[in-house]
């Protein structure tokens, strides 16, 4: 068999080494063109995407702050017993609250009303009048709330029964309280909720209770 005539097959070439220079030039600028676009098009998503979560956190930050108010304090409660007998139940009390720097100013209006609520195992028995304020911004002070007083009319049997066994008794009594202050960031109210307050009669009184628990109560914000 003659291998030496036999035509040989044309040898391989790049499909680089096929075009002209003017193609070649041409390749490249389309090869740098598209990594440009390829930059571009990453930068422009990191950055939108950067934009979004900067957005988010500021949203997270806006409602964080719409949904706090700074806690108070209520170092004094007293439970004072003005008629008792079989049939008939007269009792005050008068609370003592503290509001913290931050709260006056920003959260709470320098000037308003304030509304107290007394709770006894849960439900709520008494309630006062609009008590009018004026603050200093960024100092905490003290605001005295004026005499809430309740009756045997304003309670239910039950309650009444309980507390007028209570009294008698001399026990220890638990008093739940709660405020209605002035927003100013929304023009609406502020409800806290606050912890109960332990009362003790002062020893040789019926009449007269008063805080003894070393840690004050203290009422928080409830968001609606």
């Amino acid at each position: 068999m003659d291998y030496g005539n036999g035509e040989l097959a044309p040898n391989p070439t790049s499909l680089c080494a096929r075009l002209t220079p003017q193609q070649k030039d041409r390749v490249q600028k389309i090869i740098v063109l598209c990594c440009i676009a390829i930059f571009v098009a990453v930068f422009i998503t990191y950055v939108c995407f950067y934009e979004a979560q900067i957005r988010r956190e500021k949203r997270r930050e806006e409602q964080r702050i719409r949904n706090y108010a700074p806690d108070i304090i209520i170092p004094s409660m007293d439970f004072t017993v003005l008629n008792l007998t079989e049939t008939s139940l007269s009792v005050k009390w008068d609370l003592v609250i503290r509001l913290p720097s931050d709260l006056p100013g920003y959260y709470m209006c320098l000037k308003g009303d304030l509304q107290t609520f007394i709770l006894y195992k849960g439900v709520t028995i008494a309630n006062s009048s609009l008590d009018s304020y004026s603050l200093i911004p960024n100092w905490p002070q003290l605001l005295n709330t004026s005499s809430l007083v309740a009756s045997e009319r304003d309670m239910d049997n039950v309650v009444v029964h309980d507390i007028m066994e209570d009294i008698k008794e001399r026990r220890d009594m638990r008093f739940g309280s709660r405020f209605l202050l002035p927003d100013c960031r929304s023009g609406r109210k502020m409800n806290y909720t606050c912890d109960e307050t332990a009362l003790r009669f002062e020893p040789g009184s019926q009449r007269k209770a008063t805080e003894f628990e070393k840690a004050s109560p203290i009422c928080h914000y409830n968001h609606p």
